[in-house]
């Protein structure tokens, strides 16, 4: 039976866990970086507000709650992908624009939507401002940091058969623990985590469709079932 690991925390209810298992893997899920509230004690006013993660979203709404902060009727709402989305929809309301999970044509595809407008941006402190980096000076960014993401440190990892990577400090974290193994397949969620394979000399990866639990466990499958 194949082992695969995924640097998340995954819930009982996790499709990506129900799919691999249901196709008769071991999944192991665990983040290899700890993450931290940074306090929020002002918004400034702005015509959109984009996320790029579930952390994200989670952290600024906290901190809203927690400074007892008011928002603004008239914002709209972007995320960067689809799991994202499902995380606003579920602490607020459903977003106005939905990328595709990829920052270079999420960019493209938002600044058509907010050109010139004024977006902010709750991220984390290390975030790869990626929507920023490729909009330019095509919209107004305004950079909220939200939350920390730290590496784990002293770190003891198994063995596994594949392993699938969901942001760039995850990847990176595991590699200062690590080796690659010649027998291991390796997974982006996304193309900015699998540029940061390539940067960590990680060449032979594979990522998914769309960046979401689902796609990347039926990616994992499918290139399992070809290499038998």
């Amino acid at each position: 039976m194949k082992k695969v690991f995924i640097s998340r925390n995954l819930t009982d209810d996790s499709v990506f866990k129900k799919l691999l298992e249901n196709a008769g893997f071991q999944v192991f899920g665990a983040s290899l970086i700890k993450f931290s509230a940074v306090p929020i004690h002002e918004v400034p006013k702005v015509d959109w507000v984009f996320f790029y993660s579930k952390n994200g979203v989670k952290y600024f709404f906290q901190g809203l709650r927690r400074s007892n902060i008011k928002i603004p009727e008239n914002l709209k709402w972007a995320t960067i992908g689809s799991e994202t989305a499902k995380s606003l929809s579920s602490e607020f309301r459903q977003p106005d624009f939905i990328g595709n999970g990829n920052g270079l044509d999420t960019a493209i595809n938002f600044i058509k939507k907010a050109k010139n407008q004024k977006v902010l941006f709750p991220q984390a402190e290390s975030s790869l401002k990626s929507i920023q980096q490729n909009a330019g000076n095509k919209l107004v960014a305004i950079d909220l940091v939200v939350y920390k993401n730290i590496p784990k440190t002293h770190l003891s990892i198994p063995n596994f058969d594949c392993i699938a990577f969901t942001s760039p400090l995850n990847a990176k974290v595991y590699f200062d623990n690590k080796s690659a193994e010649d027998s291991q397949k390796f997974y982006a969620i996304g193309q900015t985590t699998g540029n940061a394979l390539i940067d960590l000399g990680i060449a032979n990866f594979e990522v998914p469709t769309s960046p979401s639990e689902t796609a990347l466990a039926k990616t994992i499958i499918k290139s399992t079932k070809s290499a038998n």
